[in-house]
């Protein structure tokens, strides 16, 4: 069975990046980048094996293929934010997470596989947040070339990936909520990128 793709929006302009961030303040963002492991451990927490591989919505993730999915992305992430810092100009790997997800064989993956993405994602966030914190002015504004979005800057990797985080996290809440085992997670973005 095809899962859905989560895909970003094909945009009109590859420059249309969103400036939902714009107000937002980088060390703001770097908090809620950091968290993102603690908080997506948090919604994790207590759910059965069952649980994990619920799919309360036909041909959508389950919470585990969410889960999988965050640690893979993340993958792309730090090594976007690697090129773009080390390569300004470069361009960014690109991949197809349907492709992902189906090969990789997320929904049938067992609780050492989650512990094992839970433990990755936490350690490459870690490692993004050294080079976030690490981060001089100039750095900010390097860049490199992202398929769907066109230039993409150190700032605004940030933003994607803080966002994307937040936005999976807010999927795994929501199944929960359906599947009857409510968790209370505060939004610490209130609006998403896409």
């Amino acid at each position: 069975m095809e899962r859905e793709r989560i895909d970003l929006p094909v945009m009109a302009h590859k420059t249309d990046f969103p400036d939902v961030y714009k107000g937002k303040s980088t060390r703001d963002l770097i908090t809620v980048y950091k968290a993102g492991p603690t908080r997506l451990g948090g919604v994790l927490a207590g759910l059965s094996d069952e649980e994990l591989e619920a799919q309360p919505h036909q041909g959508k993730w389950s919470i585990q293929e969410i889960a999988q999915h965050l640690a893979d992305a993340e993958i792309m992430g730090a090594t976007r934010l690697r090129q773009a810092l080390a390569e300004p100009g470069t361009s960014f790997a690109v991949y197809d997470q349907a492709a992902w997800a189906r090969t990789l064989r997320y929904g049938s993956r067992d609780r050492n596989a989650m512990v094992a993405a839970l433990w990755l994602f936490s350690a490459l966030r870690s490692s993004g947040t050294r080079l976030f914190n690490g981060a001089r002015e100039e750095d900010w504004k390097k860049w490199g070339s992202h398929a769907d979005w066109g230039r993409l800057t150190v700032r605004q990797l940030l933003e994607l990936y803080a966002d994307h985080g937040e936005r999976h996290i807010e999927q795994i809440v929501e199944l929960r909520l359906l599947l009857g085992t409510p968790v209370k997670v505060p939004r610490l973005l209130p609006t998403r990128l896409y």
